[in-house]
């Protein structure tokens, strides 16, 4: 009994997810994606050759947008998220550089005085860097939600002005 209600909640979860909203946003190399699958993206990006293009899922029917003056707005609303990017990169790279020589010192079997106080130095820094990191991921999502909200009145305007291509399942 309690088998066939998970596979009857899965397939209700599965269901659902088919109708709920979704994007996915190509342009160039860059790719921003938000409820649709992996098979979705794979397939838009057979489809159209991984050209610039919006594909969204709303109210359970499926649309493309390929003009390129709809597609310059929808990159521009997400311009400000974006550009966190090569300073969110940073601190990845420095976490990196951090922990790296923190797992260094912290397998040696004994540790200098001087090895100890740099390794209480880097967990000092490793604390900063992970303050930073949610700072910006905090601000990545307050930009994203921003940004999804601009998307969505967009899209259903491009949608009622028939820019929006109606995609057949």
């Amino acid at each position: 009994m309690k088998r066939l209600m998970l596979i009857a909640a899965a397939a209700m979860m599965l269901a659902s997810s088919s109708r709920k909203d979704a994007y996915i946003i190509s342009i160039g190399g860059n790719t921003t994606i938000s409820g649709a699958n992996v098979e979705q993206l794979v397939a838009m990006q057979k489809r159209l050759n991984g050209g610039r293009y919006v594909w969204v899922r709303r109210a359970g029917r499926e649309y493309l947008i390929t003009d390129d003056t709809t597609v310059s707005r929808v990159q521009a609303l997400f311009a400000d998220e974006m550009a966190l990017a090569p300073e969110q990169e940073a601190v990845s790279r420095e976490e990196s550089r951090l922990d790296h020589e923190a797992d260094r010192l912290e397998d040696q079997d004994a540790l200098t005085l001087a090895e100890e106080k740099r390794l209480e130095e880097l967990h000092t820094q490793l604390r900063a860097v992970a303050k930073r990191e949610r700072e910006l991921d905090q601000k990545q999502e307050a930009l994203e939600r921003e940004a999804e909200r601009g998307l969505w009145l967009l899209v259903d305007e491009m949608i009622r002005a028939g820019v929006a291509k109606t995609l057949a399942r």
